[in-house]
Parts: C-alpha cells; sequence; structure tokens
C-alpha cells in the first residue's frame, strides 16, 4: 500500500489520501508531496514541489496537490487563500 508524505521546508509530515493539515508559520516556505511504497524509504514517486508563502498568522494557504490520471503521472498543485 502507498501513503502520501508532505514535506514543508525538509521536514516530513505523514499524509492521507484524500487531505491533511499541517500548520506552518508565517514565511516563505518550501512544500513537496509524494508517495512511497513500503519499505522504500529513499523512494519519491510522482513527486512535486513549490514554494509558496503566509504573509501573518491566521493566514490559511489551501494547497491541494493531486495525483494525474496516468501511471507515471505526477502530482499537480492547486492553491486557494482564505
Amino acid at each position: 500500500m502507498t501513503h502520501p508524505v508532505i514535506e514543508i521546508d525538509g521536514k516530513e509530515y505523514a499524509a492521507k489520501w484524500g487531505g491533511s493539515r499541517v500548520a506552518v508559520t508565517p514565511g516563505t516556505h518550501r512544500i513537496a508531496v509524494f508517495f512511497r511504497y513500503r519499505g522504500q524509504r529513499s523512494a519519491r514517486l510522482a513527486e512535486a514541489g513549490r514554494e509558496f508563502s503566509t504573509a501573518e498568522a491566521p493566514s490559511v494557504v489551501r494547497l491541494t496537490a493531486r495525483l494525474g490520471p496516468r501511471n507515471g503521472s505526477g502530482f499537480r498543485f492547486e492553491d486557494s487563500r482564505g
């Protein structure tokens, strides 16, 4: 079974398919999302990354990472701010 991983500024967070939340401090951050198969610690399959920033707390930045429809597709990001 596969599990998505969210990496923010080099720190990994376990994620769930469908939705996960990670709190960040104000500032500019580097986010990556990928998945790996069990037992493949170094694998970063379908990886996508980007920078985002939040000016002040309690700002909300909603980034959605969607995996493409075909085997071998990567994640792509969508964002909305609220």
